[in-house]
């Protein structure tokens, strides 16, 4: 079962936009000495688009090495057809993680109705070795994941649970409602962790926590707890440097925030470009404000 804070780790490249390994690994063992359950490699925020196969599978093979095995490992390994997502999923496998996270084919959006849907992550979920998370992300993919295709879903003994990306609460605890006792169901963004949780969500993927891990983690222990007061202080005062790491800035926001904290980002992949002077300085002093830095 999947529980508590994972985080979408970056993928960080140097000038010559090539994946700088040095910095992956000095990230990969802060990350080891934090409170995070896991972490997800290949995620949005590690421009897994932006990558080849064999880079894809070179990452997750080092990223295997280099972490701590106290923790969990899963890796995105969405792709436009069924038939490379089963390759890419075995292959993942075989290097060891524990799970696969795996978005909706959507270069064809029009024609992903709830029935292909269906059968495209069975079909996987088949074939698959290890356990597949699925993940609901219709800002990016155009195509929401309903609560009701999710609950069949949930039936497939190897699909063992979801992050959500959509925002919808309601949606959330729908899902909750209406899936095993054991299906993890996983809130995708910490502007609205509190809530998630409030409804019965196990826990998150958190861009956020690629920058402030503990806090995350503090916020679902104190939920757990029953210290309500605190955990909404908590959610409160995230918001912002949230939002800026993610929906306002994106990944080369995110880098510039690792950069600031001791961690190292690297630098995006083209198209992307790198986080700017006024960029980094706004990051920098709500860091500051809330006394990260």
């Amino acid at each position: 079962m999947f529980n508590g804070i994972y985080t979408p780790i970056v993928t960080p490249f140097d000038e010559k936009e090539e994946i700088d390994y040095g910095k992956l690994k000095h990230n990969l063992d802060k990350w080891s000495r934090t409170g995070l359950d896991g972490i997800v490699v290949l995620g949005s925020n590690g421009e897994f688009v932006y990558l080849s196969e064999a880079e894809k599978l070179q990452v997750i093979e080092f990223t295997v090495k280099n972490f701590t095995k106290d923790k969990k490992i899963i890796a995105g390994a969405s792709c436009e057809s069924t038939r490379e997502t089963i390759s890419l999923a075995k292959k993942a496998a075989a290097l060891g993680v524990d799970a696969v996270l795996l978005l909706p084919p959507n270069y064809y959006k029009g024609g992903m109705k709830e029935e292909i849907l269906y059968r495209h992550f069975t079909d996987v979920a088949d074939e698959c070795p290890v356990p597949v998370m699925l993940y609901n992300m219709p800002g990016n993919t155009g195509i929401n994941l309903t609560s009701g295709l999710i609950a069949r879903l949930a039936r497939h003994p190897n699909i063992v649970g979801i992050k959500d990306t959509g925002g919808n609460v309601v949606q959330i605890a729908e899902t909750v409602r209406d899936t095993p006792e054991d299906f993890a169901v996983f809130a995708g963004n910490t502007g609205y962790l509190l809530p998630a949780l409030a409804v019965g969500a196990r826990g998150a993927t958190l861009a956020l926590a690629n920058i402030l891990p503990d806090e995350c983690c503090r916020l679902v222990s104190l939920a757990k707890e029953g210290r309500f007061d605190k955990a909404k202080a908590l959610q409160l005062k995230l918001l912002k440097i949230n939002a800026l790491v993610t929906a306002t800035y994106g990944v080369a926001g995110l880098k510039a925030a690792l950069d600031l904290l001791g961690y190292q980002g690297g630098l995006p992949r083209r198209p992307l470009r790198p986080a700017g002077d006024e960029v980094k300085a706004v990051i920098r002093e709500e860091l500051v404000h809330i006394g990260a830095l």
